[in-house]
């Protein structure tokens, strides 16, 4: 069942929200041009990567956009608190010794005692991304200042194997620490996998849970969730056996993946279709009812993107479309996932359309009756713009992310914006 539950306004509503740049990246330890998102620790503080900046003398040579790129390796950082400010913590400097050089690091987790894990989507000897760890010093170090342990989880490879991880949402952990994810390419068919990272002591084997075919189950994953019922739930970009959605790709899908005896079965719980529910998702989530919910780059009802709903529903699953946009919601990185807070209010960053066509960042509001109202919170400008990542949330209502491009070094920027 395909239904539309469109926000009913006359004009996009806009609320009284305070802007503010925490940080202008450098291009120097700091890095620069982050294209991934943010995750925050228990005390508040953030943590990104960016695919420029740091070890420029390492990198500096690296060209792999062309001319104008700028130099260096990349670096994962940490931006915290500090009185009335925020600083930033370079944590590490990737550098071609580690064969990490991509432009295309993905969102960090945390994971098991507060260890920093984190995917690049390239890299590696053979090119085709890896996992990779960071912890702090063991010893509290002389300065703050101090770079964290890397640790090379797993390194992809070709064939049959998981390649090029999806670097649109972080990394998931069991309770035993195992690790979760999804690749864009790999696998038996070559259209993407969802893989299982299990450790036995300081190894770690990759299990491959699930190769997509390209067919009814869609290709080229974007990220997967844990269900309430111990079942993955995610979305594959393209697939979903029509040919609709730009070239003949097909639109995507929504999946589930259910443990089988020694295996895991595979259903596809909606298959996107253009014009009617917009196409190419990005990542979901899972709201405590088990709803899902996410965003389509475009191709719907107002040929821009969408914010969906896939609900469960006697025995099978409702989908509604709960806003179109005039534009679609990602250039060429994205669409991200959304953020719900604990009132059932959804958050939004597109990197693309808004008032400056730099982005903006959005809210839904559920209204009890089966709409939504929609507030556009902010649209990117001069001082930030092109925002990456999935917005995040503090306990305060304070929204956090980064933006990859504006600023007074058009190196991208970390920023907040208030209620």
């Amino acid at each position: 069942m395909v239904a539309l539950a469109l926000a009913i306004t006359t004009a996009p509503s806009t609320q009284a929200q305070t802007f503010k740049v925490l940080h202008n990246f450098t291009n120097g330890d700091d890095g620069s041009q982050p294209q991934s998102g943010l995750v925050m620790d228990g005390a508040g503080s953030l943590y990104g990567t960016t695919p420029y900046g740091g070890d420029t003398e390492d990198c500096s040579n690296r060209e792999p956009g062309g001319g104008g790129v700028p130099p260096g390796c990349g670096v994962v950082y940490k931006v915290k608190k500090a009185g009335s400010g925020w600083i930033v913590q370079s944590l590490f400097l990737f550098g071609s010794k580690q064969q990490t050089i991509t432009p295309y690091a993905g969102i960090p987790a945390i994971g098991p005692s507060g260890v920093l894990y984190g995917m690049t989507y390239l890299g590696g000897f053979g090119n085709f991304g890896n996992i990779y760890s960071l912890a702090p010093a063991p010893r509290a170090p002389v300065s703050v200042a101090a770079p964290w342990s890397y640790k090379l989880v797993y390194q992809f490879t070709s064939g049959t194997d998981s390649n090029n991880p999806s670097r649109l949402a972080p990394l998931l952990f069991d309770t035993e620490g195992d690790i979760y994810g999804a690749a864009a390419w790999g696998g038996l068919f070559n259209y993407g996998t969802v893989y299982e990272l299990i450790r036995s002591g300081s190894l770690w084997t990759e299990n491959i849970l699930y190769s997509f075919t390209n067919g009814a189950d869609g290709s080229h994953p974007s990220g997967i969730i844990f269900g309430h019922d111990g079942n993955i739930y995610g979305t594959a970009l393209r697939g979903g056996g029509n040919q609709d959605c730009g070239f003949n790709y097909g639109c995507g899908t929504v999946f589930e993946l259910t443990p089988s005896g020694s295996g895991w079965t595979e259903t596809t719980l909606h298959v996107f279709h253009q014009g009617t529910d917009g196409g190419w998702p990005g990542p979901p989530i899972m709201d405590k009812e088990g709803n899902l919910y996410g965003l389509t780059i475009g191709f719907g009802p107002t040929t821009g993107g969408t914010v969906w709903e896939l609900s469960p529903s006697n025995g099978g699953w409702s989908f509604s479309v709960l806003y179109s946009f005039p534009s679609q919601t990602a250039d060429y990185y994205g669409p991200y996932p959304l953020t719900m807070d604990a009132a059932g209010n959804l958050y939004g960053i597109t990197n693309w359309g808004g008032n400056n066509n730099y982005g903006f960042a959005f809210n839904l509001a559920p209204n009890g009756d089966g709409t939504w109202s929609y507030t556009d919170l902010h649209d990117f400008g001069a001082d930030a713009c092109v925002p990456q990542g999935a917005p995040v949330l503090d306990s305060a209502g304070n929204i956090y992310g980064v933006a990859e491009f504006c600023g007074p070094y058009d190196l991208g920027a970390v920023w907040e914006i208030t209620p």
